[in-house]
C-alpha cells in the first residue's frame, strides 16, 4: 500500500507499510503509535487538474495529483487537514481524529465554489480508490 511519511528531519517521502527508515537521514521511523489519513483527490473539471498541496497540522505533506489517493502516516490524535492549489489557498480545514480504534481516517478533497475553495470531507472506505 502506498504511504507517505514525514520524518522528524523534515523529509517527506513515499513508501509502503514496510518502510522503516527515512531515506534522507537513515533514522528509524517511529510508527508504533501511528495511524493514517487516507486522502483522495477527486477528479476535477478541465483546467483544475494540477496538483494540490497537502498540509497536516500546518506541516507540508507533499502533493496529490488529480484522482490520486495516498495514506498519510500520522501519530494518533487530532489532525488539521489543509489542502491548497495554485489558484486558491481557501480550504475548510477539517480536524480528524486518528485513534487505535479508528486507525485510518478516510477523507476526500474536491473543488467547490467554482474552483475558489477546496472542500475536504469524510469519505467511506468503500468509496476510496486503491492506494
Amino acid at each position: 500500500m502506498k504511504c507517505r511519511f514525514r520524518c522528524g528531519c523534515g523529509n517527506v517521502f513515499n513508501g509502503d507499510e514496510n518502510t522503516m527508515v527515512c531515506p534522507k537521514c537513515q533514522k528509524p521511523l517511529d510508527t508504533a503509535n501511528c495511524g493514517a489519513i487516507q486522502l483522495y483527490r477527486m477528479g476535477s473539471f478541465m483546467g483544475m487538474a494540477v496538483g494540490m498541496g497537502v498540509y497536516i497540522d500546518d506541516m507540508p505533506f507533499g502533493h496529490l495529483a488529480n484522482k490520486e489517493s495516498v495514506r498519510l502516516v500520522v501519530p494518533y490524535g487530532p489532525h488539521k487537514i489543509h489542502v491548497t492549489h495554485t489558484s486558491t489557498r481557501n480550504c475548510n480545514d477539517p480536524i480528524v481524529e486518528v485513534t487505535p480504534q479508528m486507525p485510518v481516517a478516510f477523507m476526500k478533497a474536491h473543488f467547490s465554489d467554482m474552483g475558489f475553495k477546496i472542500t475536504v470531507e469524510p469519505a467511506a472506505e468503500k468509496d476510496m480508490p486503491p492506494v
